[in-house]
């Protein structure tokens, strides 16, 4: 019977190596997926809840939506007003003139990848 060191050093020998272990299912598996792995993620799921919900308190009580809306229906209401083309472009020609023709970033005629001859 041969004798060896395994690797923390102890010896051992080579029958005691090659030994079969039988084990049940249940028995070589690292651990149970029972109740207490569901109760950490439902744990988990609620606290996320948790802290949506503070963070959705916390934005709504920061929001300053009532003091943008006022500023902005001020002006109007002072008697200035607003010119009503504001932010569009207005792209027709002038009476008896023809529209410009919009720049092109290719050639409009396509060329051919073949050559006849």
């Amino acid at each position: 019977m041969a004798k060896i060191l395994d690797e923390r050093g102890d010896v051992r020998s080579t029958q005691e190596l090659n030994k079969k272990v039988t084990v049940s299912p249940t028995e070589a598996r690292q651990g149970g997926a029972g109740r207490p792995v569901l109760m950490v993620l439902i744990g988990g799921l609620f606290l996320a809840l948790i802290a949506w919900g503070a963070a959705e308190m916390f934005g709504e009580s920061t929001d300053n939506d009532a003091a943008t809306d006022r500023q902005q229906t001020e002006p109007a209401q002072n008697g200035q007003a607003t010119p009503a083309n504001q932010g569009t472009i207005d792209n027709t020609p002038a009476n008896g003139e023809q529209m410009q023709p919009a720049p092109a970033d290719r050639d409009p005629t396509p060329q051919t990848g073949t050559t006849n001859g």
